[in-house]
């Protein structure tokens, strides 16, 4: 495994050593797999859900064949095919006796192999030549993964299934095939949690209560405070607990922005880790997205930007009718504030959340967009 220069990598798992916590989450997805249980795992974006997957598969392996597909590459069923086959290979190619006869049977299909060059990775494409031998492709290979299992498939962001024009018919093919596996486990993991709530909870639907659901939410702060000092110490530099605590309100908890920052200021530290570092860090990931902040703003209505403006400048908006929020941002009438927010949560600019008690509240997704939004 490739070790970073940079103890926080914003992109990838580099091992157990430089990451942080999730040992709750890790330990009930590999109890309900070694069960027998699927999962079903909920959490925003940028939260930490794929790096907990990966996490997990390091506990799992070398026992257990460990495939990742990231489902959202995919727009359409024949893309999906070839990332299944993609990560199937990949997910065993450190298995040499299951990796060669999974080699043997992929080339009865005549693929086009390469390897990526960045990666090292192996990139397989079959060109398929219709629906049905697409789904009798992956039909056999989850036969073969479960005649050699133990395996387990983590299909990330599983409902964008639902933005292909088959998408419906795929859910109900996939469910009649997986419910008949017995060494083969799954995790369907998603970001938008209402599609893949309405997906595993509704009883219209194919997968309705044949999972185990797991929400992951932010890193408790202590937790996350302990793992940055001691990151810094272990690389002969220091910080201040002040200044870790600045990171952590500025990152909102927000997994990714907290390793974003922190990558920043390390590799800037020489010795030891000061405020100005972390407002030049602040600063440069400001500038870097400006511009792409402004063609956002020239992608909506003038009003639409007004409402995003007034969430983020909120930071948690609990009640979007009511009138001291509507007077405050000049917003005029509800209805109209609700047209908009459901504008900007369909594009995923907004994301709603849930406390422990089941009340709601509405924050702008991308946190840096949020800071950017309340310096202005």
């Amino acid at each position: 495994m490739t070790e970073p220069i940079n103890p926080f990598p914003i992109h990838g798992y580099f091992g157990p050593e430089l990451f942080c916590d999730r040992e709750d989450e890790k330990d009930a997805l590999i109890e309900a797999i070694r069960n027998g249980r699927n999962v079903t795992l909920f959490a925003p974006r940028r939260i930490g859900k794929s790096a907990l997957i990966q996490h997990t598969f390091h506990f799992l392996k070398p026992r257990w064949s460990c495939i990742y597909i990231d489902v959202q590459e995919a727009s359409s069923f024949k893309d999906f095919s070839n990332l299944f086959l993609t990560g199937l290979l990949n997910g065993v190619k450190n298995r040499k006796p299951l990796f060669k006869k999974v080699q043997e049977w992929l080339l009865s299909f005549r693929p086009v192999l390469s390897t990526n060059p960045h990666t090292g990775s192996f990139e397989v494409e079959v060109d398929f030549k219709s629906n049905s031998q697409q789904q009798a492709s992956i039909k056999s290979a989850f036969s073969l993964l479960d005649e050699l299992g133990p395996a387990v498939i983590a299909m990330d962001e599983f409902q964008h299934i639902h933005s292909w024009d088959d998408g419906i018919a795929v859910e109900a093919w996939l469910r009649a095939e997986i419910q008949h596996l017995k060494n083969v486990r799954f995790i369907f993991s998603g970001s938008q949690f209402h599609l893949l709530s309405e997906m595993f909870q509704s009883a219209k639907r194919p997968f309705f209560a044949s999972t185990q659901s797991i929400r992951i939410s932010k890193i408790n702060p202590d937790i996350y405070r302990a793992f940055i000092s001691r990151m810094f110490k272990e690389n002969n530099k220091t910080i201040e607990t002040s200044d870790i605590d600045s990171i952590l309100e500025w990152s909102d908890g927000n997994t990714y922005n907290i390793q974003l920052l922190c990558n920043r200021v390390f590799s800037k530290t020489k010795k030891k880790a000061d405020s100005s570092m972390i407002n030049e860090s602040i600063v440069e990931i400001y500038t870097e997205n400006r511009l792409s902040y402004f063609a956002l703003r020239n992608s909506m209505s003038k009003y639409q930007w007004q409402v995003l403006s007034a969430i983020a400048i909120e930071g948690k908006m609990y009640a979007p009718t009511a009138k001291d929020f509507l007077k405050k941002y000049d917003l005029g009438a509800g209805p109209s504030v609700l047209r908009a927010l459901e504008y900007l949560l369909s594009r995923e600019l907004v994301y709603q959340y849930f406390l422990d008690n089941g009340d709601k509240y509405y924050q702008v997704y991308d946190i840096i967009l949020m800071r950017w939004l309340q310096k202005k």
